[in-house]
């Protein structure tokens, strides 16, 4: 009789054990949830702060070629004296077009320049 009732009484007191397993596997389950929504709470904080650095950095870098632009470069001056005559160029190691190219090449660009159509 004893074994009766201690079989009866493992018999009611199993469902009361599962559902303290039950309700740890429901913790468990709703601690990993929190986790992966904390990952990536965090994953699209670290996107924001890594786009606002990037569109900085491209803010910096169009501010900075604008003012590369706007310096004018400073060109070396020779100081001369008041007597000093100036430099004399020899202007055979120049360019030179003889005229009938250019007379040709400007012709050319009136006639393009006249074709519109």
């Amino acid at each position: 009789m004893r074994a009766f009732i201690l079989i009866a009484a493992l018999c009611a007191a199993s469902p009361a054990a599962a559902q303290i397993y039950s309700g740890l596997a429901v913790q468990q389950e709703a601690g990993r949830i929190a986790d992966a929504q904390a990952a990536r709470s965090r994953d699209i904080t670290i996107t924001n702060d890594l786009s606002t650095l990037q569109s900085r950095v491209q803010s910096n870098q169009a501010l900075s070629d604008v003012a590369a632009l706007r310096a004018s470069p400073t060109v070396p001056t020779v100081p001369l004296g008041p007597y000093t005559p100036p430099p004399k160029m020899d202007t055979g190691k120049l360019a030179s077009i003889p005229d009938a190219t250019l007379a040709q090449s400007n012709a050319n660009v009136r006639a393009a320049a006249a074709n519109r159509r």
